[in-house]
């Protein structure tokens, strides 16, 4: 319970650009084979130009690293004030949505929930290809101060994008927390990983010595293909 209370108090306190608690449901699955262009063509006809509460969703297809499926939905948004506004879509446009989406999915996987405790500001969507971490944070009163102090002074380069937050609902092969880093591409990527080693290796040193205890679970990359409202 004093653990929790310490993470609840950190998210508070240690947030970079968010002012409000931002939630976020993903969702796996495996698009048919030949279908993906069917599907975005499909989100496109359903999704643009919904007017959202806040936030909005992505449609995101895997690439590489321990991956779940080839493709995830995120949708995000202002805990209690998320989702479409009132009015922007039928029941019956729903169901068609979901019938023909069904038509498109070969398998579908798992679901969870969580939040985005801090980001630095820039539009994910801005920077389409990810990196994400998942992995078990023990000592959160160590790990959110220590991760916040990195992504302020020693991860930034080139206006790349940075986010972390937690699991609440689910979890992914145990992981409580997960980080991502947003860059144009690959080569982009791993030109920034190069930087930090080269340019802030004492930070990144510091970072690791200081974050408490951590188990570090996966890691895989996306992209970002479509985007539904705004971040």
């Amino acid at each position: 319970m004093r653990k929790l209370f310490t993470l609840l108090f950190f998210s508070l306190f240690f947030n970079i650009a968010l002012s409000q608690t931002n939630t976020f449901t993903v969702q796996y699955f495996d698009v048919k084979e030949g279908s993906a262009g069917e599907l975005a063509a499909l989100y496109d006809s359903f999704f643009e130009g919904v007017e959202f509460k806040s936030g909005g969703l992505y449609l995101e297809r895997m690439d590489r690293g321990d991956v779940e499926g080839t493709h995830r939905i995120v949708y995000f948004g202002e805990l209690g004030n998320s989702g479409m506004v009132e009015g922007s879509k039928t029941r019956a446009d729903w169901q068609k949505f979901r019938e023909d989406r069904r038509e498109l999915i070969e398998k579908s996987g798992n679901s969870y929930s969580g939040r985005i405790i801090s980001s630095n500001g820039v539009d994910p969507f801005s920077k389409g290809y990810f990196q994400l971490y998942e992995g078990i944070v023990y000592e959160p009163e160590k790990f959110i101060p220590a991760h916040t102090k990195g992504m302020e002074e020693v991860w930034d380069y080139e206006g790349n994008a940075m986010l972390f937050g937690t699991y609440d609902v689910g979890a992914p092969g145990g992981a409580t927390h997960w980080a991502a880093f947003g860059a144009d591409s690959l080569q982009s990527l791993m030109l920034w990983k190069v930087y930090i080693e080269e340019n802030n290796a004492d930070g990144q040193s510091e970072y690791l010595k200081s974050r408490g205890k951590t188990e570090d679970l996966t890691n895989y990359s996306l992209r970002i293909l479509k985007q539904y409202g705004g971040f």
